[in-house]
């Protein structure tokens, strides 16, 4: 009767420890499926925002251009000579003496 006993002891125990094993196995599988997930969405936004951080270093080249061409600008404007010019040409101001003509861009025949 004991070695009857013992074997429903061990096949008690074996019961339980499948239980536990399979318990752990489960919760193991969920934890592994929502890291998953969550790895995969943030793979998706890392993506969105290597492509901003692209647009904005453009956009941030861009300005820097936009920048340096105004400052060369204020520097020329500093200069009577280059001054003069500008205000000759786009305000069509001449000196006395001086007859200024106008010739069409384009001539109609």
């Amino acid at each position: 009767m004991q070695a009857n006993s013992k074997a429903n002891e061990a096949v008690t125990q074996n019961k339980g420890s499948f239980r536990r094993r399979r318990l752990v196995m489960l919760v193991l599988a969920c934890f592994l499926s929502w890291a998953g997930v969550t790895l995969w969405n943030q793979v998706g936004r890392l993506e969105e925002r290597s492509e901003k951080v692209l647009a904005l270093t453009q956009k941030q080249a861009e300005a820097q251009q936009i920048n340096e061409d105004t400052k060369r600008e204020i520097a020329r404007l500093n200069d009577p000579e280059y001054l003069e010019q500008k205000i000759r040409k786009e305000l069509h101001y001449v000196k006395k003496g001086e007859t200024l003509f106008y010739v069409p861009n384009s001539v109609t025949k």
